[in-house]
């Protein structure tokens, strides 16, 4: 954990004793009062907070916050809904590299149990958003939305991405090019994945029709985790971030 995420301000003045956040400061950071550490705010500035007490009512922190808020990428990651474990790494991911929105659907070749998994029941899924920025000093979580088809998914996502982003889904058996090809050095990024057994002919209908390009990462067949790390590493190193 390289940055603590509180959800407001007001949150940031005191963790209770059995807070987890707490426990980590003190057991795995091993720091005590007097001690400085970098704090966040969801979706807000990033600060330094020194640590006033740590006792039995909690922990005291007082923060100093900075001016400017970093924003999320401009890209938007579609993704059938993999199994709990993979959808796990995926959140993180997604928050680590700072894409703007993770839209998961339900995909003709995917389990539709893994829809109902506790990840997706529970607060789990936020838990993960969570780590995943505080991973990367980052203070952007992305938004989620979980659909019913990728036909839902696509018009929920005409909604929420701009009208101009370019349109990319990673197909390895029938991407035309590789993704560097069709990967703009700047602007917005729809990247669609598909569920962990492709997409099917229908789905691939679908893409095409809504403006899609198909692009492969090569001739190997990747795990849904890897190909969005993958994918998300050529758009940056193409926008000479990386």
């Amino acid at each position: 954990m390289n940055l603590v995420l509180f959800e407001t301000a007001a949150d940031a003045g005191r963790l209770a004793p059995g807070d987890s956040r707490a426990r980590h400061i003190r057991e795995v950071l091993r720091m005590k009062p007097g001690d400085k550490l970098f704090v966040g705010m969801v979706n807000g500035p990033r600060g330094q907070a020194v640590i006033q007490s740590d006792n039995a009512d909690g922990m005291g922190l007082a923060v100093k916050w900075e001016d400017k808020i970093d924003p999320p990428r401009p890209f938007w990651v579609l993704v059938g809904i993999p199994r709990p474990q993979t959808a796990r790494d995926v959140l993180r991911e997604g928050a680590t590299f700072g894409v703007t929105a993770l839209h998961f659907f339900n995909a003709e070749k995917g389990e539709p149990s893994y829809a109902d998994s506790t990840l997706w029941q529970t607060d789990e899924w936020q838990q993960r958003l969570r780590e995943g920025a505080a991973q990367a000093f980052a203070t952007s979580v992305p938004e989620v939305a979980r659909h019913e088809s990728l036909r839902v998914a696509m018009g929920k996502m005409a909604e929420a991405a701009p009208p101009n982003a370019v349109r990319i889904a990673l197909d390895v058996y029938e991407g035309g090019a590789p993704l560097s090809h069709f990967t703009p050095k700047e602007g917005p990024v729809i990247l669609a994945l598909g569920a962990e057994r492709g997409w099917s002919a229908d789905e691939r209908l679908i893409l095409r029709e809504s403006g899609f390009q198909l692009a492969h990462l090569g001739p190997r067949v990747l795990r849904t985790e890897t190909a969005l790390v993958a994918g998300l590493s050529v758009l940056l190193a193409k926008r000479g971030e990386f």
